[in-house]
Order: structure tokens, then C-alpha cells, then sequence
């Protein structure tokens, strides 16, 4: 009889003594969730968490981050959230009377991303990057209207670029104000609105043999600058782009006297492409100083002659089998090889800045920096010479 009392007693107490130990855990847990610190985790929450950081790193192609800086400002809690209202997609929001003059929400940078230049419809998820007067970065992510902004204090002006899924477009020029949507600048009726389109465009261009004799060191136009500003200045500097009133298209174009005047160093033309310049608007295009000093000696030099002496045409025969390549920080993304005509299709090569090489055995490597644009791409003219 007392050992069956005994018994019961040591059942009581194992009960009373997990209850309490329920009770402990239940409450602890209910404590945590209370004051948002939890001691005791579900595996599927933990799992999630990791799930949604794969899936916002899914589009960055890992090109565009390749030279952030780590200790780079984040700025993407403003526009990432979806549960924050967005609206006025394509109104300058800096003089709306919605986000200035010290209000609750004032901006410092705001526009809006499209999927084409007359702003059909909106690119949610581009990347901005934008750097300040005093070197200050910011990274912005547009949000289901396609809008972006910034609270953060910044300083005019702007050098900005925006991505996405490996698409890169810069901004030509610095941004003197924040409103990009403001009148006169990217809206319809002016320079287009910003946008990052899907829709890549094929590169094509010929490659022919040197027909200076090989071994000249003069610098011509034909022979040496015409190909940079192809690559570079031809975007804008063309009918129908937004410096159509200063075409750069043609030799006669180029070498026009308010632009350049042989022997003379202080020529416009260099002062525009001299980062070192206050009037250098053009240099962020070009971003090359050995582009730049080939550029300076043809005018002051070789008082921009069209072609090297004696030499009435630089292109001879077209060179088969050459190996054409565009890369991106050393890794190639889009190649291929001339035809028996010398000529050449890169098939829908997304915008942005790449290495372009030509080679072939035999012949001296080309090598340039090139910008591929988003629309109006100019045919490449490339003249490698033999060894």
C-alpha cells in the first residue's frame, strides 16, 4: 500500500513539474514575439528569411556591383517597400509643392524609369546609382511606378547611372539638378524620359587592312580619331540626338572652325573633352586619357588632317576570320568573327560600357572602349594593321 502511494506521489509530482515547464516555454516564446527578440525560432521563418535575400539579389547581374565601394550608402528602404504609397509617376517632384521647401518629405533627388523613351510604361526594380558634389553615394531601387527618391541631404551636381539585369545607362553629362523629371529635361517634349529598355540591338561593322603601309605613327582622322568619336560622341552628336545642333558625323562636321582649329591646343573641341576643364561637359562620355591625348596631338600636332600623308583612303581589304570581342571587368560577353566581307554582327548586346578587341594572327590587336547605347547604334569601321 505504501509503495502504490509512493508510486502515485512520483507520477503527481512528473506531471506538475512538465506543466510548469510548458507553461515556462510558452510564456518565454509569447515575451519574445512581444518585444520582437526571439529566443526560439521556427526552421520554415529562418528559411524564409534567406529565401527573400537569393530572390532581391536574382537581377543584379553581378557586373553592375563589380565597383561599388562597400561602405557605399543604401538608400533602398524608401522605394522597396510596396506597402508605401507611390504616386505621381513622371511629375518633378522637387517643385510639385509636395516634397521642397522643408515639408515633412522633402527630396533631394527624385524622377521616374521607363521602359521607353516616351514613357509607356513603367521599369520597376532598375538599380540608380548616384554620386554627389561631394562624392557622397547613394543606390536607389524604382519602385512599381517606376519613381525614385531620396531624403538624404545631397549636393548638386549629380553623376548618375541606371541599371538593370545587366544593362547599364549613364548620364553624359552631370545632373545640375535633382527634379530629372522637370521641364526641359526628361520629359516627352524634351530629352526623352529615363528609361532602360529590354528590346537589345545588334552591333555590326566591318573590319578592313591598314592602308597606310603599316608602321605610320601620324595621326589622322580617318586613321585614328573617327573611330573614337563613333564609340563615344556619335549618341548624341547626330541628327536626332540631344546634340544634334553640334553634329559629329563627318570630318567636315568635326574639324568645323567653332570646334576646332588646327595647331591650337585651346580648340573647343579639346576643352569639352578635358576633364580637367570647367567647360569639359563631354569628358564623362569619353572617360579615356589616352583617347583624349590621341585627340589633343591630331589637332595640335598633326593639325587634323583627314588622312595620314599621301593616304587618300585608309580602308583596303577586308580582313576574314577576325576574331571580334566586347568584354565587361575581363570577362567576355559577346563575340564572333568577320565574314569573308570583313563585316561582323554582335547580336543583341544590352547597353553599357565594354572592351571592344579585333585580332587576328598576323595583324596588331585593336582595342578600345566602347558605350553601347539604347538606340541609333552606328555601324564600327575597324582597320587593323598587319605586322
Amino acid at each position: 500500500m505504501n509503495k502504490n502511494f509512493v508510486k502515485s506521489i512520483y507520477c503527481i509530482l512528473a506531471i506538475i513539474v512538465f506543466q510548469i515547464y510548458v507553461i515556462t516555454i510558452s510564456f518565454a516564446d509569447i515575451l519574445n514575439k512581444n518585444t520582437g527578440v526571439y529566443l526560439l525560432q521556427k526552421g520554415n521563418d529562418a528559411d524564409h528569411k534567406i529565401s527573400n535575400d537569393e530572390d532581391e539579389d536574382e537581377d543584379d547581374d553581378d557586373d553592375d556591383d563589380d565597383d561599388d565601394d562597400e561602405d557605399e550608402d543604401e538608400d533602398e528602404d524608401e522605394d522597396e517597400d510596396e506597402n508605401e504609397e507611390s504616386h505621381n509617376a513622371g511629375r518633378n517632384c522637387l517643385t510639385s509643392g509636395c516634397h521642397t521647401g522643408g515639408r515633412e518629405h522633402t527630396f533631394s533627388i527624385g524622377g521616374t524609369i521607363y521602359d521607353d523613351a516616351e514613357g509607356t510604361n513603367a521599369r520597376k526594380g532598375a538599380k540608380i546609382k548616384i554620386t554627389d558634389a561631394n562624392g557622397q553615394k547613394v543606390r536607389l531601387r524604382s519602385d512599381q511606378l517606376g519613381n525614385f527618391y531620396s531624403e538624404k541631404d545631397l549636393t548638386a551636381p549629380f553623376t548618375i547611372s541606371v541599371s538593370y539585369l545587366g544593362r547599364t545607362v549613364s548620364m553624359p553629362v552631370t545632373a545640375e539638378t535633382g527634379g530629372c523629371n522637370a521641364d526641359g529635361c526628361h520629359t516627352t517634349q524634351a530629352e526623352g524620359r529615363v528609361f532602360i529598355s529590354t528590346n537589345d540591338l545588334d552591333l555590326a561593322g566591318m573590319v578592313t587592312i591598314d592602308n597606310t603601309g603599316g608602321g605610320s605613327t601620324e595621326i589622322s582622322y580617318e586613321g585614328d580619331v573617327k573611330s573614337i568619336l563613333d564609340a563615344k560622341c556619335i549618341s548624341c552628336h547626330k541628327e536626332g540626338g540631344s546634340k544634334s545642333d553640334i553634329p559629329l558625323t563627318t570630318y567636315e562636321e568635326v574639324t568645323d572652325p567653332g570646334l576646332v582649329t588646327p595647331g591650337d591646343e585651346d580648340s573647343l573641341l579639346l576643352r569639352k573633352l578635358d576633364k580637367n576643364s570647367s567647360e569639359g561637359t563631354m569628358w564623362p562620355k569619353l572617360n579615356s586619357s589616352s583617347e583624349y591625348d590621341t585627340i589633343k596631338d591630331w589637332i595640335v600636332a598633326y593639325n587634323a588632317r583627314e588622312y595620314s600623308s599621301g593616304v587618300t583612303d585608309v580602308a583596303g581589304e577586308p580582313v576574314a576570320g577576325a576574331k571580334v570581342r566586347l568584354s565587361k571587368n575581363g570577362r567576355i560577353k559577346y563575340q564572333t568573327k568577320t565574314d569573308e566581307g570583313g563585316e561582323f554582327i554582335l547580336e543583341k548586346v544590352k547597353a553599357g560600357s565594354y572592351s571592344l578587341k579585333v585580332y587576328k594572327k598576323g595583324y596588331d590587336a585593336y582595342n578600345q572602349s566602347y558605350q553601347m547605347n539604347q538606340t541609333d547604334v552606328t555601324p564600327l569601321e575597324i582597320t587593323l594593321t598587319e605586322k
